[in-house]
Formats: structure tokens, C-alpha cells, sequence
């Protein structure tokens, strides 16, 4: 069934308003300082993982489950293999850590810190007061389909709860859902072949910043050095503000470019004048 896409008020986001999704569940928004503290490169993982679809994880789909991307549904994908990766381990923690003796054999080979990352979750600057490692597959007399649910706390992921989260995590980023389909058979095995071989070649590559060259392009273009409001920006407003900066800029120099007379304004499209 199709799904209908909430409204999400965008100049609340804009201001970095929580965007309420149910009673029970609320998207947040986190600010520059945040993502640092927490970790980038986790970060960013969580987010593209959450809001991951077939065709993001193309490889891992084949590879581990023999499941074509095409044909496995968002939510479906969720629940197969998206919300175990995306929960704390905390429960693994307490298994292992109140019963040294019994697992000294695998304690040997697991580090303090690898421990007490155990207990980090991975949407914690995502949603409200939730872990994925609270909930199990439920099936429910109301849905036709298994949910999750978090006896503990009442909390309810459906289909529906599930497309909310997305879309407004997909929003406050500025993703699109990733559309991509294959024209036959033989385009899809080479796009899972291809897939595969990125990831290998980007595993053993060094993280790249994502934020560090953007901050550093906004402070130059703003003059704000030494101004530590920027780290307080929440995710939604910088990522807005960068577009805004390129639109003007580009606005800028073709307009430049127009009065100069060294360019014509013919069949340049005039969004791009417009910022």
C-alpha cells in the first residue's frame, strides 16, 4: 500500500524544533558540537543506514540473505537487517559483564573500550529516549504484518511510525530516497558487483570529514572566525545555509557575468538566478 507523507513544518526544522512522530517517539535534531562529540563518521553510518533502502545495500542483501534489493520493501528491509545494526548492545554488555567466569574465554579477546562501547546508541542523537535494542518482532491482531515493539515502554514501530522517521531524518539532511532500479538482470548483477567492490576499496580508505571542509567554507564566506556560535547550528539550518551560500554564489556570478557583457543570460535557467 502507498504510504502519505506527513507534513513536516520546515521552518520549525529551520529553528531545530523535535519533530514529534508519535506520542511516544519524537526525531531530533543535534547540533554540530554533537556529531563531534559523538562521533562523525558514526554519525553519518547511523543516518544513511536508517534511512537506507534496497538499493543502498545492493552487496550485503545477495551476499548474506540471497535476497534480490529490488524486490524487498523498505520496511521489510528494516526489520531484516537495519534495526538490529542500529540498536546498542548493552544487553550483550550485561550478559558478559555480570558473568565474567562463564565468559572469560571471550572476554579475553574483547578490549575495555570495545566493552564499554556496548553500550553506546547509535540513535541516541536521532531519537528521543529510544533503542532498537528494547524492542522484538511482534505480531499484532491490529496489522496484517510483524512490528516492533518495546514491551517495556509501550513504543510502537509500524510501517507507518517507520516511513515518518525517515522522511523527517531524510528531511532534516537534505536526502533523497535512493530510486535507482536496474533495467534487467544483467545491470543488476553488475551494479551488485560494483557495489561491493566500492565498499571493499572504501574500507581500507582513511575517513574523509564531511562537515570539516563545509564549516570551514561557511566561516570563510561568512567571516565568523573565532565565532563558536557555528558548532551550536543545528543539522538542518547549517546544511540549509551551505545550499543557500552556492545558490548565491552562483546567482552572483552570473549576474556578474550578464552585466559585464561578457554573458548571456539566454538559456541559462532562471531558478538559478533566483536564491
Amino acid at each position: 500500500g502507498c504510504v502519505k507523507m506527513f507534513d513536516i513544518d520546515e521552518l520549525k526544522i529551520y529553528r531545530g524544533s523535535d519533530i514529534p512522530i508519535t506520542d511516544k517517539i519524537v526525531v531530533i535534531q543535534p547540533t554540530l558540537d554533537q556529531i563531534i562529540e559523538f562521533g562523525e563518521k558514526r554519525y553519518f553510518q547511523t543516518v544513511h543506514c536508517l534511512t537506507g533502502v534496497g538499493a543502498d545495500f545492493k552487496w550485503q542483501l545477495w551476499d548474506y540473505f540471497n535476497i534480490d534489493y529490488t524486490a524487498i520493501d523498505d520496511f521489510e528491509l528494516f526489520k531484516k537487517m537495519i534495526w538490529r545494526s542500529l540498536s546498542s548492545k548493552k544487553y550483550i554488555y550485561k550478559e558478559l559483564t555480570e558473568n565474567r567466569d562463564k565468559y572469560a574465554e571471550q572476554l579475553k579477546n574483547i578490549s575495555e573500550e570495545e566493552l564499554a562501547d556496548m553500550l553506546v546508541n547509535p540513535l541516541s542523537l536521532i531519537l528521543k529516549d529510544i533503542d532498537l535494542a528494547d524492542f522484538e518482532e511482534y505480531e499484532s491482531d491490529k496489522c496484517p504484518e510483524t512490528i516492533l515493539y518495546d514491551k517495556e515502554h509501550d513504543v510502537t514501530i509500524d510501517r507507518f511510525v517507520y516511513m515518518k522517521i525517515v522522511d523527517a531524518v531524510r528531511k532534516i539532511h537534505g536526502f533523497k530516497r535512493n530510486n535507482q532500479m536496474p533495467a534487467n538482470d544483467i545491470t543488476k548483477m553488475f551494479l551488485i558487483d560494483d557495489a561491493r567492490e566500492e565498499a571493499m576499496a572504501a574500507a581500507n580508505k582513511e575517513y574523509k570529514s564531511v562537515l570539516q571542509p563545509l564549516i570551514s567554507a561557511l566561516i570563510a564566506k561568512t567571516g565568523q572566525m573565532g565565532n563558536d556560535n557555528i558548532w551550536n547550528t543545528k543539522i538542518f539550518m547549517f546544511f540549509d545555509v551551505i545550499k543557500r551560500i552556492n545558490k548565491i554564489q552562483d546567482a552572483t556570478l552570473l549576474l556578474q557575468g550578464a552585466y559585464s557583457g561578457f554573458a548571456s543570460l539566454k538559456g541559462v535557467n532562471k531558478d538559478r538566478l533566483d536564491w
